[in-house]
């Protein structure tokens, strides 16, 4: 019995020196069932009205808590690191500079790293206001329906399905208390599905449409769905909740821009605008002719062309509830006055009716 207690334990002993794998996978294979995935499940930018230095563009994105978030933009000179705020959810900005090249259709990448894990999501929107997704105008793919249902036993839990093109990245859009896009995973070929719980006390703009987006590679095609939420017995905003995409008129101005919708000021340090004014004014011509060599020929003919497609254009200017200030640009004179209350409803205003 001696010699068979120490047989034991001297095996014992090699087993532990040798890393023996009867003893060490087990408890790995326990522990690596128990390393949930890593995840994206939202991604956002604060559109701007117009990409030029000193713009600040925000952005936030939700996903697996406790991470490190980096985003990467086609054009700039670095990365931005995006700070946790609150569980699984990152927010922080980046000011565009004079040396960036970031284009209003610029992709933005978010790679979302946790010990040696990582997960990566492409921005689904542009970071300009009105712009076009790239390549939208290209062939597209296909969305064939989408939908939302309240998740059985669960009032607040809302899941989200979109069919379509298989392959690509889709996308909901969420308007009420909180206005975001909530990422879908394609769950079989062609089916893409995602459940978003609401925090307590949100709520959801069951008026607006479901608004989806679906795209491959550089395509995108978005479709929207009316009263998509009818029936589905969720949290709405109450008449006494507060506004939460209201705004207040803070001025309407009337601009003149040139043909490519740029404010006109001075051009070639005024030289230039001198001798349009002149071929548009009293002048004869001749000083335009004497000038034209200078400046070159072609350059005065697209000035020409630019002042002969003048037009004016109205920017109404806004302050959100939240303090944040926009500006909302139409090509006709809108039927706004300031110290008017409206809504901003995507890319256009609309006066509220409470």
């Amino acid at each position: 019995m001696k010699h068979a207690k120490h047989f034991s334990a001297t095996a014992l002993a090699c087993a532990l020196v040798a890393g023996a794998p009867f003893l060490a996978e087990p408890a790995m294979a326990q522990r690596s069932s128990q390393v949930a995935p890593l995840r994206v499940t939202g991604f956002d930018v604060e559109q701007v009205d117009r990409l030029e230095p000193g713009a600040e563009l925000n952005f936030t994105v939700w996903g697996t808590p406790g991470a490190v978030v980096l985003l990467q933009i086609d054009g700039s000179r670095r990365t931005v690191r995006l700070d946790e705020t609150s569980a699984g959810r990152y927010q922080g900005s980046y000011i565009v500079g004079r040396s960036d090249r970031i284009g209003p259709d610029a992709r933005v990448h978010a790679n979302l790293r946790r010990d040696n894990r990582v997960t990566t999501a492409l921005l689904s929107e542009s970071l300009q206001a009105g712009w076009p997704v790239p390549g939208e105008a290209a062939v597209l793919p296909e969305i064939q329906a989408a939908s939302v249902v309240r998740e059985r036993g669960r009032a607040e839990a809302l899941r989200y399905t979109v069919r379509g093109t298989p392959g690509g990245q889709a996308s909901v859009l969420l308007q009420g208390s909180e206005t975001r896009n909530i990422i879908l995973e394609e769950v079989r070929p062609g089916e893409y599905a995602g459940t978003y719980v609401l925090p307590r006390g949100a709520w959801v703009d069951t008026e607006r449409p479901l608004t989806a987006q679906l795209r491959l590679g550089d395509r995108t095609v978005r479709s929207s769905v009316p009263n998509a939420y009818a029936g589905l017995n969720i949290p709405v905003r109450r008449a006494d909740a507060p506004c939460y995409d209201c705004a207040t008129v803070q001025a309407v101005n009337a601009v003149q821009v040139d043909g490519d919708g740029r404010v006109l000021g001075t051009v070639a340090g005024g030289v230039l605008g001198a001798v349009v004014g002149s071929q548009f004014g009293k002048g004869d011509g001749r000083t335009a002719a004497g000038v034209a060599g200078a400046v070159g020929g072609a350059l005065l003919g697209r000035e020409i062309q630019k002042r002969h497609n003048e037009r004016t254009q109205y920017e109404v200017v806004v302050r959100m509830n939240d303090g944040l200030q926009r500006t909302v640009v139409y090509a006709d004179a809108p039927n706004f006055r300031v110290g008017d209350t409206v809504r901003v409803v995507g890319d256009t205003l609309a006066l509220y009716r409470p």
